[in-house]
């Protein structure tokens, strides 16, 4: 009876001790694997934050998309894409100096995420996390100017600024459909990263300096703007204030106004003009020009600009020349 009594309490010790290490081990084992989930998480989650973070800065709504629950049709609307196609596309709106403004703006946009701030699901189904995202406060570079050449200087200044404008969110994730990524829930909360009050900017091209030009040289007769007996075509630019302020890039062009096109007597390289108070350009070739209507311009390749004159080239007929003599003939 005694040596059935031990074997029963040996037994039952074993029980206990199988007990104690299910007790004790596993919690400790799950709470492991827990915390390796969350940083699995974390880490996953971080990365795409990251990519939003770069389509929004891109302005690539496709990319943004890829990112998100659902495509936002408030993001769509809003977020200024730029697309080199659309350009050429007269079936779709013109894109505005304004728009382009937005999209250079957007480029600055950088993000910071506040790690503590992370909670997840108790099934690491949900999460969310704290991210800062920031862009140049193109406002101090509104207090500079009143006008610009074109969204390009704008940026150039814009670059320069070291203040921001900064905007917290707290960005919810969940599992896509297929239950292995973590995607945005709340992409219309994003929206205002493009809230920009641009629309008072105003803009001017070059040649919107230009305040007079006009031909000039031997044999010009500016009262009929025409040119008699010459091999030179001078046309001179004057500029208002401004122009002092900006390297001028252009080409300049002399046409002959044949039918049914232009017959080009000269088209010039790129010609770079730092700071001109004025422009003259002369054109000489050895013979005399024929008569006929004459276009001499400038032309600024990157808004498709030019300005210039219109003029006529008149000869005096010679004496050996048939038509002097009918034309003689008649007179007499």
């Amino acid at each position: 009876m005694r040596k059935r009594l031990i074997s029963i309490i040996l037994v039952l010790a074993n029980v206990l001790s199988l007990v104690s290490c299910s007790m004790f081990d596993t919690p400790e084992t799950s709470e492991s694997s827990k915390e390796s989930k969350v940083s699995g998480t974390k880490e996953e989650v971080f990365a795409t934050i990251g990519k939003i973070g770069n389509a929004l800065a891109d302005c690539n709504f496709d990319k943004f998309t890829e990112y998100c629950v659902a495509s936002s049709h408030e993001m769509e609307r809003k977020m200024p894409v730029i697309k080199e196609e659309d350009s050429t596309d007269y079936t779709k709106p013109k894109i505005t100096d304004q728009w382009r403004l937005m999209n250079l703006i957007a480029t600055s946009i950088t993000y910071e995420i506040d790690e503590d701030s992370f909670q997840g699901g108790i099934w690491g189904s949900k999460c969310s996390v704290d991210v800062k995202f920031s862009y140049k406060d193109y406002r101090r570079v509104k207090m500079q100017k009143k006008e610009f050449l074109g969204p390009a200087e704008f940026n150039t200044i814009l670059q320069s600024i070291d203040e921001t404008v900064d905007q917290k969110y707290t960005l919810e994730f969940v599992k896509d459909e297929s239950g292995k990524h973590f995607v945005l829930a709340n992409p219309d909360d994003l929206v205002s990263i493009y809230d920009y009050n641009v629309s008072d900017v105003k803009f001017f091209k070059l040649f919107d300096m230009v305040k007079k030009c006009y031909m000039t040289g031997d044999n010009w007769d500016e009262k009929t703007s025409t040119y008699k007996d010459t091999n030179t075509f001078t046309i001179v630019y004057e500029l208002d204030e401004r122009a002092k302020d900006y390297v001028w890039t252009y080409i300049y062009a002399v046409a002959l106004q044949t039918s049914p096109e232009w017959t080009y007597l000269y088209t010039s390289k790129t010609i770079i003009d730092e700071n001109p108070e004025e422009i003259t350009i002369t054109y000489t070739q050895e013979e005399n020009f024929k008569d006929g209507p004459y276009v001499f311009f400038i032309y600024d390749q990157s808004t498709k600009q030019l300005t210039g004159l219109q003029f006529f080239v008149k000869n005096t007929p010679s004496e050996t020349d048939p038509s002097a003599s009918e034309s003689t003939s008649e007179t007499t």
